[in-house]
């Protein structure tokens, strides 16, 4: 069965279209935030975009192998998980251990993230350097057979580099988020220091003081219109990037399905275990979690609804479909 292979190699594939999906999208942000600055006397300068396009993209470049350098701290963090030793969980590492030694990779970092809701997701760069969590609703819920079901599916994820698209994936969508922010936060200040020392100079009636009055009026409304380019991020940019991010989720759940129940030949572990969270209806405590995107099940809010990104764009495969696709691979063994 060559599926594993031709996953790898998709997510070769994938990789690449990623990439330049969210280089065009930040290079269209930097281009119009530049057009913003570029009439000059009644003349358009070009030069204003592209210099500013370049810089975005050299600061996506530098800000994204910062951020894919350390994924797995970030999504921990934002998961509020705590990394295990071996004698704190040994059925865990056992389980974790032996998956990652059929895989033929690495043994990988394992978190607990103190969340009743069940669920779990995998992280890092490449094999080497990647990590395992599983909230302690799903350590408590499941028994071993089931838990080695839900952790087979994350040890493919790693197997089959669908990490590596997800770490690059957070990161450009980490600074396109970021920016817009930056921007709203220098709008803001310069706004405020053009109205204070606009006010403040109005009250002298002399040359000097009224040029000084023009250049806080200037500052003032150059802070507003990077205040307004900001929230044009914000509201237009950051969604897409998500939508982008959200994107790749999708297929890579059904295909770590299949390829978990490869490396346990079982694939009533993971049937049991993806029925289990189907029927469970537990709110997470954490839905704003950066890595809820990858987790292995939608996660629910306190108001029992999926967070709107994840249910409108339909980051997961229904778990009905999921179990009818594992439910056929039974069959057929």
């Amino acid at each position: 069965m060559d599926t594993i292979n031709q996953q790898v190699k998709q997510n070769r594939y994938r990789t690449w279209f990623v990439m330049s999906g969210f280089t065009i999208l930040i290079a269209i942000i930097g281009f119009l935030i530049g057009c913003i600055f570029a009439n000059q006397n009644d003349y358009f300068d070009i030069m204003i975009p592209i210099y500013t396009m370049l810089g975005f993209l050299a600061g996506a470049a530098i800000y994204s192998v910062i951020v894919y350098m350390s994924v797995t701290n970030i999504l921990m963090r934002s998961s509020k998980a705590v990394q295990l030793q071996e004698s704190d969980d040994p059925q865990l590492f056992n389980i974790v251990s032996d998956l990652a030694m059929v895989a033929n990779i690495p043994m990988p970092d394992i978190y607990l993230m103190d969340d009743p809701a069940p669920n779990a997701f995998a992280t890092g760069r490449d094999p080497k350097h990647a990590a395992v969590a599983v909230t302690s609703g799903l350590r408590k819920m499941m028994d071993r057979e089931e838990l080695e079901g839900v952790l087979a599916h994350e040890v493919s994820h790693i197997k089959n580099y669908d990490i590596r698209v997800s770490s690059i994936t957070v990161a450009l969508t980490t600074f396109i988020a970021g920016a817009g922010a930056t921007l709203i936060i220098l709008g803001v200040s310069l706004m405020r220091g053009g109205n204070w020392m606009g006010f403040f100079g109005g009250n002298d009636r002399d040359n000097d003081s009224k040029s000084s009055s023009y250049f806080w009026l200037a500052v003032l409304g150059f802070g507003f219109i990077i205040w307004i380019g900001g929230w044009i991020i914000r509201i237009i940019g950051v969604p897409i990037a998500q939508i982008m991010q959200f994107a790749v989720s999708r297929q890579r759940e059904s295909l770590a399905d299949v390829s978990g129940v490869n490396l346990t030949r079982d694939p009533q572990g993971l049937i049991d275990a993806l029925t289990l969270l189907k029927d469970d209806t537990t709110p997470t405590s954490n839905p704003a979690a950066k890595g809820a995107a990858l987790y292995i099940n939608e996660p629910v809010t306190k108001q029992g609804r999926t967070p709107f990104l994840v249910k409108m764009f339909d980051t997961h495969p229904p778990l009905d479909e999921r179990i009818a696709r594992l439910k056929r691979l039974l069959g057929e063994n």
